[in-house]
């Protein structure tokens, strides 16, 4: 009767470990095997099209990205459109990666509209501090850029990274349009310097890049991570 009962308690001991470490991983597995759609948003003057090689590379490997058409050059109405566009997604979670201005109509979606869906935000050669050359634009036309713009004095104020979101900025040496001293955000954020790297308008499409972005959406730096 004892060795019966002692079988049966370590058969409960079994099956009770088996039951908590798969409640353990459970989150694990269901991340790794449902990952985040990935909206992609394009930069000034942009459109979807400019995304189609990444979202070829997504694809092969087992995510589901999708462009924004943006309709305007004020990322204020951007990231409101940003908004209209997840919401009617129905995503809970999300990642963002923004090309360009496209980063910073992401980030006054995040900051003013609603933090709490995004999961990682990443940037390509995003103007982060502005860009002198815009300052001869009108402010709703590219013009927020300037780095003196109340867009980016608002946008920039207090914590430029909030919140639990897994922030990348990443930037090349051979931009040409954007200083790498304005496409790196000062907060909690992965740092990813691409020497030489690629020209501004190719970081949207360039393999090494798209690596990258990988990585960085699945939260790992391939940079350096200052907290």
């Amino acid at each position: 009767m004892a060795s019966a009962f002692r079988r049966r308690a370590a058969t409960w001991t079994i099956a009770l470990l088996v039951a908590v470490l798969g409640a353990a991983l459970a989150p694990a597995s269901i991340l790794a095997a449902n990952p985040d759609p990935i909206l992609l948003v394009h930069g000034y003057r942009g459109d979807p099209s400019t995304w189609s090689d990444m979202i070829t590379r997504f694809q092969a490997n087992g995510r589901t990205a999708e462009a924004i058409d943006l309709a305007t050059e004020d990322n204020i109405k951007n990231a409101q459109q940003i908004k209209a566009f997840i919401d009617a997604k129905g995503w809970s979670r999300v990642d963002i990666v923004g090309q360009s201005m496209g980063g910073l109509s992401s980030r006054q979606y995040i900051k003013f509209l609603d933090r709490t869906v995004v999961d990682a935000y990443v940037s390509l050669g995003t103007p982060q501090y502005g860009v002198y050359s815009a300052c001869l634009l009108p402010s709703s036309y590219g013009g927020q850029m300037c780095p003196t713009s109340s867009f980016l004095r608002n946008l920039n104020k207090s914590d430029d990274t909030p919140g639990s979101i897994y922030w990348t900025t990443i930037y090349s040496r051979s931009d040409g349009i954007v200083p790498n001293s304005s496409s790196r955000l000062d907060g909690g954020a992965c740092f990813v310097f691409e020497d030489p790297g690629v020209p501004h308008n190719d970081m949207d499409n360039d393999p090494t890049i798209f690596q990258h972005v990988l990585m960085a959406l699945d939260r790992v730096c391939a940079g350096t991570f200052k907290r």
